[in-house]
């Protein structure tokens, strides 16, 4: 079994809430682009030129025609952004919004199941049935300063030097 360095943990400052979420946000709309940007052409065929409004209204009169779209979106974001949060940390030990704001996840050797596990609650977020998971980790965050999912992870967020 694998021995982690507390020391490191302990002597690296704390990273605040506002840097962490606003990573997160630059991450989140890196993976709507690239979402966006897979399914554009069926998002422009069922919406075609209607306004914000108008598509609002018409998949809320007629949403069992759009919710297998719906379903499939909420499904490739969830999948895709538990890709992109994984790998990226897994390797870089950053994602792109975390190397804009300076911080990357502890310990410098990150394990795949590490990875993995820490953003779950990330991949979450965009699936509709268990957003509950997001809630939690927001949740423990809010109380203990430290994520939930990093807890069980073993990591930590810390600033670069």
């Amino acid at each position: 079994m694998k021995k982690y360095n507390l020391d490191y943990f302990l002597q690296k400052p704390e990273v605040s809430i506002w840097k962490r979420g606003f990573a997160f946000l630059l991450d989140i709309v890196i993976i709507q682009i690239i979402v966006n940007f897979s399914f554009r052409s069926q998002i422009e065929k069922q919406i075609s030129e209607n306004n914000f409004f108008e598509v609002y209204n018409l998949i809320s009169s007629n949403y069992s025609l759009y919710a297998p779209l719906i379903l499939k979106l909420s499904i490739l974001t969830a999948i895709l952004s538990l890709i992109y949060f994984t790998l990226l940390e897994w390797k870089l030990n950053q994602t792109i919004g975390k190397m804009i704001f300076k911080i990357k996840v502890a310990p410098k050797k990150l394990e795949f199941w590490q990875a993995l596990v820490r953003n779950i609650p990330k991949s979450a977020l965009f699936f509709n049935y268990t957003f509950f998971v997001f809630l939690a980790d927001l949740f423990y965050l809010g109380f203990t300063k430290q994520r939930l999912f990093d807890k069980l992870a073993k990591t930590s967020l810390v600033k670069v030097k």
